[in-house]
């Protein structure tokens, strides 16, 4: 089961990156583990986090994270969704932060109801702002996925999927 929400979260986050900014993802890539890393760095990103109940009845809870590694990268994100809005930005963090909220809520809206389609059905919380944050992934426990969508070698985001299932 979470595998196959990774893959509605991939599908999803792809989709919505495509007509958000009009970069069609060159490469769209799920890892249930990283090579040689249980740390990941980034410069600015926003963290959702869930809870809700499986469906065996376990509660669930996790987070996932939309990334970037650099502030270069989250500034020409930003642009080209505010180009696909019809707004101007003066490219700051701050409205870098707000478009990359503006993504996770058409994403989430999607993923939700894809999740739920799979037997979860979770309650997302409203997205947190992070700056020059690290995941730890070695203290983290359950199913922990990375979904990297990718548009050329300088335009990609990562985002992290966290599911904790209660034990039985």
């Amino acid at each position: 089961m979470y595998k196959n929400c990774s893959k509605s979260l991939a599908t999803h986050a792809a989709e919505v990156f495509h007509t958000m900014t009009g970069h069609k993802p060159s490469k769209v890539e799920i890892l249930t583990t990283s090579t040689n890393e249980t740390e990941h760095h980034f410069t600015i990103g926003e963290r959702v986090e869930f809870q809700g109940k499986d469906r065996k009845g376990l509660n669930v809870k996790g987070f996932f994270i939309c990334a970037f590694e650099t502030m270069d990268a989250a500034l020409r994100f930003s642009q080209d969704i505010s180009t696909y809005l019809g707004l101007t930005t003066s490219n700051t963090k701050g409205e870098a932060d707000n478009y990359i909220g503006e993504f996770l809520n058409v994403v989430i809206g999607l993923t939700c109801s894809a999740w739920a389609d799979h037997g979860l059905r979770v309650d997302f919380n409203p997205p947190e702002k992070l700056q020059e944050h690290s995941i730890d992934k070695a203290p983290l426990s359950g199913h922990f996925f990375q979904v990297i969508i990718e548009a050329s070698s300088f335009y990609k985001t990562t985002l992290f999927l966290h599911f904790q299932p209660e034990s039985t």
